[in-house]
């Protein structure tokens, strides 16, 4: 699998420095995206997201203007051109010394990795299933507010729902409310149609298709807001879940699932074919010009 690092596209998988503070401490960023084509989905809303990472962690490094146009090379080297796929970019603070200080100023390294790998087929229609997680989610740690290499309760919550034979863990914060799932934003129809999620506050990533959804709600014609969430209002709606390989995604609590009125369904399929659109926009408009 060729991948890009560094400004070289290489194949050789022994290429990250055994000094690299993400691979050693986790002190890094990262984005996944949705490719079509070799074709990045959204890709502008994912860098403003990974700069906002990077000022927050301090770390000085500077994405290339033509990251779309790396992830449409490694689309050709690895024969994905014609297939979805799901790229990574990957930011660390770099090499540095042992311990936990930051690099000497003027000093600093940071490596930038970008991957691609071909997308596993999954079956849309059929919801996904949820367990709550014993693995908490601290609202007010960085790890929380920022997409970081650092992701072991995200880890131990997803593996703790598969031994329990769910597809997602949904993952409580320090106030035993809903945050979100351990790789994606949780929504909840309400029997009247209304929408609702979990503020950024509650612990919540500030996901990309949870940002377009709140941000367009009205262009939906669905009525969408923020909102505390207890683990029983998931019971009580029609939860779905959202990120950027996904979409959309119906779900249910593995015990106590209920089938959603005719109502939250005709929301949850409005609010699937807007964003069929907005990412057909997007993937139409950073197609490179013939």
């Amino acid at each position: 699998m060729f991948f890009w690092l560094n400004g070289d596209y290489q194949k050789n998988p022994i290429a990250i420095d055994i000094a690299d503070r993400g691979f050693l401490l986790g002190d890094g960023v990262f984005e996944t995206l949705l490719v079509e084509a070799g074709i990045p989905a959204f890709l502008d809303a994912h860098l403003k997201r990974l700069k906002c990472g990077l000022a927050a962690l301090s770390v000085n490094a500077a994405i290339p203007d033509n990251i779309g146009d790396i992830i449409a090379q490694l689309a050709e080297k690895n024969g994905l051109g014609g297939e979805k796929a799901s790229a990574r970019i990957t930011i660390t603070r770099g090499r540095s010394k042992r311990g936990l200080l930051f690099p000497v100023s003027g000093h600093e390294a940071p490596a930038l990795l970008v991957t691609l790998m071909r997308m596993q087929i999954q079956t849309a229609d059929k919801p996904l299933s949820l367990v709550p997680s014993r693995y908490v989610r601290c609202e007010a740690s960085i790890t929380a507010r920022h997409k970081t290499t650092n992701y072991l309760d995200n880890i131990l919550a997803r593996n703790e729902a598969e031994s329990a034979g769910a597809d997602e863990a949904i993952m409580m914060n320090g106030h035993g409310r809903v945050a979100c799932a351990s790789s994606a934003n949780i929504f909840v129809i309400k029997e009247n149609g209304d929408v609702l999620t979990p503020p950024c506050e509650e612990g919540a990533l500030d996901g990309i298709v949870r940002g377009l959804l709140l941000g367009c709600a009205a262009e939906a014609g669905v009525n969408i807001s923020e909102a505390p969430l207890d683990l029983e209002f998931l019971h009580e709606g029609a939860p779905f879940l959202t990120n950027s390989l996904i979409g959309l995604r119906l779900a249910w609590l593995k015990r106590g699932c209920r089938t959603p009125a005719p109502i939250q369904m005709e929301i949850f399929n409005q609010l699937g074919a807007w964003y069929q659109d907005c990412l057909y926009r997007s993937l139409t408009e950073s197609a490179p010009s013939l």
